[in-house]
């Protein structure tokens, strides 16, 4: 567990002290569910009172601040220009400032976030970690009064109508130099992505990652996975039994910024058996390869190291 994960459950166990967990159980119920189904909630509030925002916080909460930080890691490795201002679309309770600030300490961070419950407890968990500024604001007509380094979408795509959707990347893109956006890593969580990424395209952005390509996807279904550590609140309002899980996302990110493009890209867990190691791998010809590597070849070792979503060199 990362000093930062370890600050994140500190926060979200002070919030939650006191609070039946009989109460919280109900709440994550229905949230579960509404995640699950990916429900749109374009018109009708996601979080209705301080009891949904802190069931939303201690349950979802810790594996959106994961996924986003593998995404924003991507950034940092594959952008080259330096990320001093960031805002925070559909931000809830501020995974994605979390994350920021854990990568750029001195990051500028503002959230855009329209539930008033989302925000109190967004700006209670914060306090004395990092520093970060709010705004009330419908995203369904949001504008961005500024241009910034980075704007951050997650998670937030799959709640708002398709319409919606475009209009704010419309939006985004006038008012960012680099975007990250983050989905659920579900067939249609993917669709959404490649939606927003050739949309992304045609405004004149490059993809720095995952893709090391700016052609069509070759795969159907392109996700990966964060592993995060559970605590034993979280296992008991999920009734889990192991004290990990892992996060499945969707993500890219785009820039106007110079590009570090990765020379390939792992697309699934590798397959390691005796002598051998399989990869899939996304290139930078636009195509998805599985190579095989056996213990003879000189690349064996890189093989045998990478894991699901890493860069890779180009292995024949």
């Amino acid at each position: 567990m990362s000093s930062v994960d370890i600050q994140l459950h500190a926060a979200l166990a002070r919030a939650v002290a006191g609070v039946p967990h009989h109460e919280l159980r109900g709440r994550v119920a229905a949230l579960s569910h509404r995640y699950r189904t990916e429900q749109v909630v374009d018109t009708a509030p996601g979080m209705r009172d301080a009891l949904d925002a802190l069931a939303y916080a201690v349950v979802r909460m810790p594996a959106t601040f994961r996924a986003l930080h593998v995404a924003l890691a991507m950034a940092e490795r594959h952008v080259s220009s330096p990320f001093t201002t960031h805002l925070d679309l559909g931000g809830g309770t501020g995974a994605a400032a979390w994350a920021a600030a854990s990568l750029w300490p001195a990051i500028s961070t503002q959230i855009v976030e329209r539930q008033p419950a989302a925000i109190r407890l967004g700006k209670q968990l914060a306090t004395g970690n990092f520093s970060s500024s709010w705004t009330s604001a419908d995203l369904r007509d949001w504008t961005s009064p500024t241009t910034v380094d980075l704007i951050t979408i997650g998670y937030v795509l799959n709640e708002l109508a398709e319409e919606t959707r475009r209009d704010l990347l419309r939006t985004a893109a006038q008012s960012a130099k680099t975007i990250v956006l983050v989905e659920p890593g579900t067939p249609s969580g993917h669709r959404r992505t490649i939606d927003a990424r050739e949309l992304l395209i045609s405004h004149g952005f490059t993809i720095a990652a995952p893709c090391p390509h700016q052609g069509p996807c070759p795969i159907d279904w392109c996700h990966f996975a964060a592993r995060l550590p559970r605590t034993e609140l979280h296992r008991a309002l999920k009734d889990g039994t192991r004290n990990y899980e892992d996060e499945k996302f969707a993500y890219v990110v785009a820039t106007r910024s110079p590009v570090r493009r990765a020379a390939a890209r792992v697309l699934t867990r590798p397959i390691r058996r005796k002598g051998q190691v399989v990869l899939d791998l996304c290139t930078a010809a636009g195509t998805s390869e599985r190579v095989v590597v056996p213990k003879s070849a000189p690349a064996y070792r890189v093989a045998r190291s990478a894991g699901w979503g890493d860069e890779s060199p180009m292995i024949s």
